[in-house]
This record gives C-alpha cells, sequence and structure tokens, in this order.
C-alpha cells in the first residue's frame, strides 16, 4: 500500500474514522453519585443511542472505508459524485453527534438527579463528537480538492446536474424523448 497517495483531506477521513471507531466503545454517559458516597460510573457507547450515536458511526466508517477505497483505487468513482456525498453524509454525522453533545439526553435523567446523582457527558462520547468532526473537516477539504465550491451547495440545478439530473426548461417540464423509429422505414409525423 503507497501511503504517499493519500491526500491531507484522506488522511482526517480515514484518520477521523479511525478514532470514531475507537472511542466509540468507551464510555459514553457518566454518573457521579453523592459526595459523601463517592460512588462514580460510567457507561453506554455509540450503540446506545440509534439516532446520536449508531447512525453517525454508520455514516462516518462508511466514509472513510470508501475514501480508502478511492484512494487504493479498488473502487472507481463512476458517475457518482462521491466527495459531495461524503460531505453530505459526514455533515449528518457531525451535526447529530454535537446535538447528542450539547443536549444529552439521558433515559432516566431526571430519577438519577432527583437521588443526588449528577449525569455527564462521557470521555468516548466528546471524543466521538470531536472525531466527527475532524471527519467533517477532511471531507470538505476533499470537495474542495475535487472541483467543489461551497457556493456550489446552494445551487439546487447544479446539485442535480452532478448526480446526472437534468434540470428543467423553461415550461417546467422536461421534454419527453424522441419517438423510435418506425419499422416500415417510413418517419413518423411531426409532433405539434
Amino acid at each position: 500500500m503507497d501511503l504517499s497517495k493519500f491526500k491531507t483531506s484522506d488522511w482526517l477521513k480515514v484518520g477521523g474514522a479511525i478514532a470514531f471507531f475507537i472511542f466509540g466503545f468507551f464510555s459514553w454517559v457518566t454518573v457521579d453519585g453523592l459526595g459523601t458516597i463517592g460512588l462514580s460510573s460510567g457507561g453506554g457507547n455509540v450503540f446506545d443511542f440509534f439516532w446520536t450515536g449508531t447512525l453517525p458511526w454508520i455514516l462516518i466508517m462508511a466514509t472513510g472505508v470508501v475514501t480508502v477505497l478511492l484512494v487504493l483505487e479498488i473502487l472507481k468513482p463512476g458517475n457518482l459524485p462521491l466527495p459531495l456525498i461524503m460531505l453530505a453524509a459526514s455533515a449528518l454525522a457531525a451535526l447529530l453527534l454535537v446535538i447528542r453533545l450539547i443536549f444529552n439526553p439521558l433515559e432516566g435523567k431526571d430519577i438519577l438527579e432527583a437521588a443526588g446523582f449528577n449525569v455527564g457527558r462521557g470521555f468516548g462520547m466528546i471524543a466521538c463528537a470531536v472525531a466527527g468532526v475532524v471527519v467533517l473537516a477532511g471531507a470538505f477539504l476533499g470537495f474542495k480538492e475535487s472541483g467543489g465550491d461551497i457556493h456550489d451547495l446552494k445551487d439546487v440545478d447544479k446539485l442535480k446536474s452532478q448526480f446526472g439530473m437534468t434540470a428543467k426548461t423553461d415550461s417546467g417540464t422536461t421534454p419527453p424523448p424522441p419517438p423510435p423509429p418506425s419499422p416500415g422505414g417510413t418517419p413518423p409525423p411531426p409532433a405539434l
């Protein structure tokens, strides 16, 4: 494997995905007991929170794997705008992780806090949120390296054209395809 093929954006995407994979298994929630008792515990991991844990895990792992496959030329880009897709996937993942980090809704949190326990964010949650933002930064750099521009994301017609979709004509509809040739060899009548 030739590591010189990896650009900075690729290292950010792959490194962030590896960090997210590792720290996803660390404690995402901490529960500290009453000061006099001195109880402290941590628990949960990335798979205990589907929308703000497991879904970002899937998106970030896919971004990392696709990046490695593209750099090693095992996967050919084809007609899909993979840098744009990876940017969208990592942006969604980072957004969900930041939501989890800021709000940290935990089932039963009110009961634990009423009993004198403090419920907080674990090291795994914080590290995964940072790793998600690193992957997003790498995906953004990769998007820019592929010729994309941040202003392109506001132009719906340009986004459609990257996926092979055609823009609408002035009448608001796309024109129909031409009719197939007739079997007798005579051309079809002109459409009005």
